[in-house]
């Protein structure tokens, strides 16, 4: 390690994602906060990564083809989006992670929850020709300065990256206190494609990708998914770094 490199990390010593003590250089997590994380791991819903509390043997069931594992929800009512990629299963550890990117100004943080995402999930980025973020309306926007799933999607791929692809038309309450079925109801029209990539057909045949930082009933991911699909993309997957998971 050369002096400078040393003397900026003695400088500003790298600090724990979530409660924020000084860590080793290349960590993101300190030893305590990392034995409070809850990985979603297989078995785990083809579609949602609903984690399967048990594994399950699904290869006597001529019902489901190619071994696909699909939760009843899934089943019940086919989302719009294709698959969903995501980390963690939503708790206090990696909520706090999230509310010092979101809330507390540190954007720096982005960069760091990408290296998660490229460590601990198996998504193939090439393979995408489109990637973009659920979206803030402008007001909300103006209040936060930016707009954490579009931050996240530029470290992920800048050149892919199309940010204003999505626009928030209803600034309605948020989401956090909510339940399942009034969180459907406020997301209702809450979102519509830009008419100027409407108009040049820009999604049409597209394989893309959205982000969100936190999927909790994933009401608003499946409603952008459904303009996307409607608009003829060719499909919608969704990469968050958090799923709640209900029991």
């Amino acid at each position: 390690m050369n002096f400078f490199k040393k003397f900026t990390q003695i400088l500003f010593p790298n600090t724990c994602l979530a409660c924020n003590v000084i860590i080793s250089h290349d960590g993101e997590f300190c030893a305590n906060c990392w034995k409070g994380l809850q990985f979603i791991n297989h078995p785990k819903c083809q579609k949602c990564s609903f984690p399967f509390e048990f594994s399950v043997d699904f290869s006597s069931d001529c019902s489901v083809q190619n071994s696909e594992k699909i939760c009843s929800n899934c089943l019940k009512k086919k989302p719009y989006y294709r698959k969903v990629y995501t980390i963690f299963r939503y708790n206090s550890t990696i909520g706090n992670a999230i509310a010092n990117f979101k809330y507390r100004d540190q954007t720096f943080i982005a960069k760091r929850l990408v290296k998660l995402i490229n460590k601990f999930t198996d998504i193939d980025l090439k393979s995408y020709d489109l990637i973009t973020g659920v979206a803030l309306h402008k007001k909300k926007l103006k209040t936060r300065k930016f707009n954490q799933a579009i931050l996240l999607a530029k470290f992920l791929s800048k050149d892919k990256l199309i940010y204003d692809l999505i626009i928030r038309v209803k600034n309605d309450n948020s989401q956090v206190k909510l339940g399942q079925k009034q969180r459907v109801k406020n997301i209702k029209k809450a979102f519509m494609l830009n008419p100027k990539y409407k108009e040049n057909k820009l999604i049409k045949n597209k394989k893309i990708l959205l982000i969100d930082d936190v999927i909790t009933t994933s009401s608003t991911i499946n409603s952008i998914s459904k303009i996307l699909m409607r608009n003829k993309a060719k499909h919608v997957d969704v990469l968050a770094i958090a799923k709640t998971i209900f029991d």
